[in-house]
């Protein structure tokens, strides 16, 4: 049964063709795994919550009756859903199943010994899920080992419509769950730092090497935080500068906001209230209450996001009227430089 190291057992490949041919299984409980785990894992607890919370408080007075209640309500929890998830999964011997727990101890060791005695080929992570998150934390200090081309431009220029284009893009915001503006919540709840982290660590593996397009984000995107060297990095990029006509900006605005309740606008509206003329805010809020929202569009572009826009010093100009032409652009830029 072999265990390695993070780097060792995030590359580990199979020779089979399908495309779980290497399923990382998370063996951790419910909570754990919700609240950040391996990106693409999937979460196969062999203590739920409630089960977890028992075995450990029993550990602090108990150590040997602890281990022998964990066992017991392990192989029950196997037992329960190992063939189904086996089944379901399509898993033969061919593959090879990765396995973690918190620390790399008794939960990954117990469906390892289980799956590896059936005739399964499993990889264990050393150190568990906390030595991966180590070494997240470790390279994430580090400035990226790629080259930067970052999009700057005001609100609606088409920058997130580039970066889905782009093969080689990172984006940030997606990542985040938030588009780094006070309307910026209209993806829902945003992920644990930890699993932002983890996302952007898997990203900027795939990416390592490239010419990667990015956002220039601000460092703050809702409760999460952009790392400092991954922000530098992009921040001191070679710029391109999206020039968008008005109307255009505006019916992308639409496209994404159309949608939000009353509640999100008005929570929003109020956020900005400091930094907008009051007599504009009030206009837009009257706007919205008609259902007018291209008003509301044209009026927070114009009187709010192209006021607080941070005039970017850049190094290339592009028009972005048609996106698939500023990305030709785009690709031609990054040949040359």
């Amino acid at each position: 049964m072999q265990t390695l190291s993070v780097l060792e057992f995030l590359q580990a490949k199979s020779s089979s063709a399908a495309s779980y041919a290497t399923t990382i299984i998370d063996v951790r409980s419910p909570s754990e795994f919700a609240h950040s785990h391996i990106p693409n894992a999937i979460n196969l607890a062999v203590l739920d919550d409630e089960e977890r919370v028992r075995v450990g408080t029993l550990y602090k007075h108990n150590p040997f009756e602890a281990k022998l209640l964990g066992a017991g309500l392990i192989c029950q929890n196997i037992a329960s859903f190992l063939p189904t998830f086996l089944s379901n999964l399509g898993l033969t011997p061919a593959h090879i199943i990765r396995i973690y727990c918190a620390r790399g101890g008794m939960r990954s060791l117990s469906l390892q010994t289980i799956l590896h005695n059936i005739g399964y080929r499993t990889i264990r992570l050393q150190g568990g899920y906390k030595a991966y998150r180590n070494a997240v934390l470790t390279d994430l200090a580090y400035t990226p080992n790629m080259q930067f081309f970052t999009l700057v431009g005001p609100t609606g220029s088409g920058k997130s419509e580039l970066l889905a284009l782009y093969e080689y893009a990172l984006d940030i915001e997606s990542l985040a769950k938030h588009c780094g503006s006070s309307f910026g919540a209209i993806y829902g709840a945003q992920p644990s730092v930890a699993m932002f982290e983890n996302m952007l660590f898997a990203r900027l593996g795939e990416l390592e090497g490239k010419k990667v397009l990015v956002e220039g984000e601000s460092k703050k995107l809702g409760n999460l935080i952009v790392p400092k060297a991954l922000y530098n990095a992009y921040q001191s990029a070679p710029k391109i500068y999206l020039h968008t006509p008005m109307e255009l900006r505006i019916q992308r605005i639409l496209g994404y906001y159309q949608h939000i309740s009353e509640e999100f606008f008005i929570n929003a509206m109020q956020k900005i209230a400091p930094f907008m003329q009051k007599n504009f805010w009030l206009e837009a809020k009257r706007a919205f209450m008609r259902d007018d929202k291209y008003m509301v569009a044209q009026i927070l572009l114009e009187h709010y996001y192209d006021k607080v826009y941070k005039k970017e010093v850049y190094a290339y100009r592009i028009e972005s009227s048609n996106v698939h032409d500023a990305l030709d652009s785009i690709r031609d830029i990054m040949a040359r430089h």
